[in-house]
């Protein structure tokens, strides 16, 4: 069966803002955002492409990707951006907001597997006091969600913003 894939628009933002309440959003950059019903194994070789997971300093794999992927009703991927002294938590939040036009209808923190991958350009390192909003997200889980995350650094970015990738499984509707 193929899957089902619903993707977020750039001309979509000016109604997501309204919808959660949201007063600015840089739309400056490509959103690779995506909910994906019925996901297949090909899903797996695709994330794995477009999120570049495989390559980090704390990997995530392609086990990792089929353990969450597997089997699952739905697939939710987000991104997000953050600059400045709150630039991890901040890119976290930003890829969160995009739940609402991403996959409308839908709680991510209901989400029973959750990936999230970091990359910080090799020009501006993260360091080990910026990832305690990691923490607090996913506190914001049931006890019984399985959480991975990541962190890798990229050569091809230049600025200090940090780039988080979610990738939520099974997530239900509100």
């Amino acid at each position: 069966m193929k899957s089902l894939e619903l993707q977020a628009k750039d001309s979509s933002i000016p109604k997501m803002m309204e919808e959660c309440g949201i007063q600015d959003v840089d739309t400056n950059y490509t959103m690779g955002n995506k909910f994906i019903l019925k996901p297949t194994e090909d899903v797996i070789v695709e994330v794995d492409k477009m999120f570049s997971i495989s390559d980090g300093i704390i990997s995530i794999g392609v086990e990792e990707l089929r353990a969450v992927i597997n089997d699952a009703e739905n697939i939710l991927f987000l991104t997000g951006k953050g600059t400045g002294t709150n630039r991890e938590s901040d890119a976290i939040e930003d890829a969160v907001l995009h739940t609402c036009t991403t996959a409308p209808g839908y709680n991510l923190f209901t989400s029973n597997k959750v990936i999230v991958q970091l990359t910080y350009s090799d020009k501006n390192e993260l360091m080990m006091e910026e990832i305690g909003g990691m923490t607090q997200f996913a506190e914001m889980f049931s006890s019984q969600t399985e959480f991975l995350w990541g962190i890798s650094k990229s050569s091809s970015m230049t600025s200090s913003f940090i780039k988080a990738n979610i990738i939520a499984a099974n997530i239900k509707q509100k």
